[in-house]
């Protein structure tokens, strides 16, 4: 009994000094008067996904993604101004450089000469420095990260076969979703004629890795109505023909100024570790453009991801 008071008072001197360090982490913690947490707390510093395009040696860079863990996040709010510019100082200042992404791999770095406001987006002004031929359809991706990208570029032209396997399969597709024949096979019309379909890119790159090319295009058809089709398509080679494994496919009437939604191919890059390059692509609009991520999600292709480019 005489020990009680003192293991009465050691539990209370425990428990007080708890108190004590609980109370100083909430008031570390807690925002100081007037700031919300929110306010207070610094823009981490991620890793950045660019598209990158290119014309006679200058290219143009948009920030598409910051990719954190699993997750992708864009990278500010392209509606406030001044997250806009914090973006821009931090990530296009002048001298800065980045990894070049070609075909899934390093192909090469792009250096920041300046950026500038566009309509309702920033951009930058690079110099490219890489043996990829970019120029009109033909893009890239750029990233800070060291630690992506570390396979082999990947990424060429089709060969003669490899692209007429491509628009057999890209004509049945059209055919399906335009009802071109609803007729026994015996009596069927003629095939279209030749330029019915347009290619507008089409390109084969090893997306998981497996030294097997998949093959990414973008056709479009126009009738004499203006009457648009558009179709993005993935496929992969089984035997002699093509697979689709994904075919987003849009029909619609363009505005008078003939604004198109189609979508076109950028590169292709593992963001997530699992083996597989997400698609990068970019899609018109009106007066604009947005920058979209694909992603094969248990077997399926689907967009995960969309960022304005610009918008005038």
């Amino acid at each position: 009994m005489r020990n009680e008071p003192t293991v009465l008072w050691n539990n209370w001197t425990r428990l007080l000094s708890a108190l004590l360090l609980a109370s100083s982490a909430l008031l570390v913690s807690a925002p100081r008067k007037g700031n919300s947490a929110t306010s207070t707390a610094q823009p981490r510093k991620g890793v950045v996904v660019f598209s990158v395009s290119a014309e006679s040696g200058t290219g143009s860079m948009d920030a598409v993604v910051i990719v954190d863990g699993k997750q992708l996040r864009k990278p500010y709010n392209d509606e406030l101004a001044d997250k806009r510019e914090s973006f821009a100082k931090q990530y296009f200042a002048p001298g800065k450089v980045y990894r070049l992404i070609f075909g899934g791999g390093e192909a090469g770095s792009v250096t920041v000469n300046k950026w500038s406001e566009g309509c309702n987006n920033i951009h930058a002004e690079v110099t490219p420095a890489t043996t990829a031929r970019l120029g009109g359809k033909v893009m890239a991706l750029a990233t800070n990260s060291e630690s992506l990208g570390k396979r082999a570029s990947a990424r060429r032209a089709p060969t003669d076969a490899e692209r007429a396997a491509v628009m057999s399969l890209a004509l049945n597709i059209y055919r399906q979703r335009m009802g071109y024949y609803r007729t026994p096979p015996n009596l069927r019309a003629p095939l279209p004629p030749a330029g019915w379909l347009k290619v507008t890119n089409l390109t084969a790159t090893d997306l998981d890795g497996d030294g097997k090319y998949e093959f990414i295009g973008s056709f479009t058809q126009a009738d004499k109505n203006k009457f648009e089709r558009d179709l993005f398509l993935i496929a992969h080679q089984q035997g002699t023909a093509m697979r689709a494994d994904l075919a987003k496919f849009q029909a619609y009437q363009p505005p008078p100024e003939t604004f198109l939604s189609s979508i076109d191919f950028i590169d292709q890059l593992d963001l997530d570790g699992d083996g597989t390059g997400e698609v990068f692509a970019t899609q018109g609009g009106f007066d604009g453009y947005a920058l979209l991520i694909f992603k094969r999600v248990r077997g399926v292709w689907r967009q995960v991801f969309d960022q304005i480019g610009d918008a005038c």
